[in-house]
């Protein structure tokens, strides 16, 4: 390998932090790396330390088929890895080696994995970097070459010893990230599960997300829709009250107000009941000054939102049959029990033989209690698609 210029290495460097930030960059670290070290195949490879199984995280140049039997199978006994767990007990620069240094293929004693991966694969020349190993997983950066093309000089070791604890943060910040990612993901669905609508929206009042439910109710354009300039309503009036309690709550998230937001309803120009609005501060502690952060918090409920109970939840929930729950589910949308047994095609008394028998199940004893408990139960259900409303 050609020593690399200082450019070059900082070029490699900033590439790996790139990487930590956005992992669709890690590609384009390991072809850099690959290139400069005349490697053909190059990646990242995660280890679960219970099961030993492995997973290729990210790979560049590497044979698809060499990489579904390393995850199928061969991962479970990875000899590099169990000779380097030997050696060193934890990740360190001294433990970047090229595989030669680990393992003499040619004449230690022939196992499934040399013959039916190593060789076949030929993927004898490598060098690996243990960059996190804990008691749950370990991540692993290793390059290859053919038999044919020769091993690793000491030069390549020593330009992965010096990337070593660059790997070694970028790969803590990338789980780190990561972590973070998924927890703002099931946040997300979380929030579309509820029926009442929510927006967050940042210091300038612009909106940074919403749930299902509040795209469905922005969606009808009645009363309550977001533009370039952040929420408004249909009147000018309770858009400056509304803005006016939105910067309010901005405010005091960033520690300069004291208001805590308020309710006010936003009248709908079609003249179905307003809108009822909550508007409340976000900590915005967790978040870097210049970030777009959510600032405050909107929730909107449409009173004329009929109550959604999909029929399998009422079954499973009070062990009701199927024509049990399709009569509690028309209950909770504010039907009478002879408009109901309209709609179900039954006759009045059948229906009331039902409802006896939900009352029981659900241990109440009037139509009231009974709309109280389900609708409580099912405070969080996918809300119902515009049609169905």
């Amino acid at each position: 390998m050609q020593v690399l210029s200082q450019e070059k290495v900082l070029g490699l460097i900033g590439r790996i932090y790139d990487a930590a930030a956005d992992e669709g960059l890690w590609p384009l670290f390991l072809e850099d790396f690959a290139d400069s070290v005349g490697g053909e195949g190059t990646a990242i490879v995660y280890h679960d330390m219970s099961t030993l199984r492995g997973a290729v995280g990210i790979s560049v140049r590497n044979d698809p088929e060499c990489e579904q039997q390393y995850l199928r199978h061969f991962g479970a006994f990875d000899a590099l890895r169990e000779v380097w767990l030997k050696r060193f007990r934890l990740p360190c620069p001294e433990g970047v080696v090229a595989s030669e240094e680990l393992v003499d293929w040619q004449h230690c004693r022939r196992t499934e994995y040399i013959n039916d991966f190593i060789w076949r694969y030929d993927i004898v020349h490598q060098v690996c970097c243990p960059i996190v190993v804990n008691a749950k997983w370990a991540s692993i950066f290793t390059c290859m070459r053919s038999h044919k093309n020769g091993p690793f000089d000491f030069d390549t070791v020593s330009l992965v010893r010096l990337l070593f604890p660059h790997l070694q943060r970028a790969m803590q910040f990338h789980r780190r990230f990561s972590e973070l990612g998924g927890r703002h993901r099931a946040s997300l669905d979380a929030l579309d599960l509820l029926a009442t609508g929510v927006i967050l929206l940042d210091a300038k009042g612009c909106v940074l997300e919403m749930n299902r439910a509040a795209e469905g109710i922005l969606g009808q354009n009645d009363g309550l829709v977001g533009d370039a300039d952040g929420l408004a309503a249909s009147t000018v009036h309770e858009t400056r009250e509304l803005r006016s309690r939105i910067a309010g709550a901005a405010l005091t998230a960033r520690g300069i107000g004291v208001s805590a937001g308020g309710c006010l309803p936003i009248a709908r120009p079609s003249g179905k009941r307003p809108f009822a609005v909550v508007v409340t501060p976000v900590s915005i502690h967790a978040f870097a000054p210049d970030a777009r952060q959510p600032a405050a918090m909107v929730f909107v409920s449409d009173p004329e939102l009929k109550a959604h109970a999909p029929v399998e939840i009422l079954e499973q929930l009070y062990q009701l049959t199927a024509a049990e729950a399709r009569l509690a589910g028309l209950l909770m949308q504010g039907e009478t029990l002879v408009r109901a047994a309209e709609r179900l095609g039954v006759s009045h008394n059948t229906a009331r033989t039902h409802l006896q028998r939900v009352y029981q199940k659900t241990n109440t004893s009037h139509q009231g209690e009974l709309i109280r408990v389900l609708i409580s139960c099912l405070a969080i259900s996918p809300p119902p698609s515009p049609q169905n409303t």
